[in-house]
């Protein structure tokens, strides 16, 4: 199960874009919401958007299509200097 993020800025399954903005979740807005919701927790966050990337990678083999390149960078990479 996911756990949803208070924001509007979402990921639609199974292509993990933003619901909201259409670019690749997280997107930038995204990214600043889940940053203030963690920013007391901030290894939480880390927590959350490692899960979210195992349910990401969980999709796309469904799919049979190929992960997209960079898969740390987007989910994890922006967090590394939240904590």
């Amino acid at each position: 199960m996911m756990l949803v993020p208070r924001t509007d800025h979402q990921a639609e399954r199974p292509t993990w874009d933003c619901k909201t903005c259409g670019e690749p979740w997280p997107c930038a807005t995204a990214k600043v919401e889940l940053a203030d919701q963690y920013h007391r927790f901030p290894h939480g966050l880390t927590i959350v958007i490692g899960s979210y990337l195992v349910e990401a990678i969980d999709d796309w083999a469904t799919d049979t299509s190929r992960p997209p390149p960079n898969l740390y960078a987007r989910f994890l990479g922006w967090t590394d200097d939240l904590g």
